[in-house]
This record gives C-alpha cells, structure tokens and sequence, in this order.
C-alpha cells in the first residue's frame, strides 16, 4: 500500500478528517463547492502552517457559508 492510501486511512476517522468531510458537504450543498475549495487552498498557500481544516473554514466563511 502506497504511503498516502497509508496516511489517509489512519486518519479517516479523525476529528480533523470528520470536520473537513463536513466543510466540504456543507459547501457543496450550499453549490460552492469549487469556490470553496479554490479558497482553501489560496488560503494554504499564504498561511502555510495553517491546517487544511482551518483553511476549508476560513474559505467557507468567506463565502458566508
């Protein structure tokens, strides 16, 4: 098994996993989802010690979700 299937399913039942999984759906009921995610990751990249779940809630409240 590859080293990111490996680190994935380790973490699959995380608070963080759990909180990204429900930022995502959130977005996507809200038909944001590609916004969203393209926020998150702008949001990444200028705070890169930031966790991607920060980063999806940021994102989401930008778009005032």
């Amino acid at each position: 098994m590859n080293q990111v299937k490996e680190n994935f399913l380790k973490n699959v039942n995380s608070d963080s996993m759990l909180g990204i999984v429900e930022c995502i759906t959130i977005a996507e009921n809200a038909g944001l989802l590609v916004e969203v995610v393209h926020t998150a990751l702008s949001e990444m990249q200028k705070h890169p010690k930031s966790s991607p779940l920060l980063c999806l809630q940021v994102a989401l409240a930008d778009w005032d979700i």
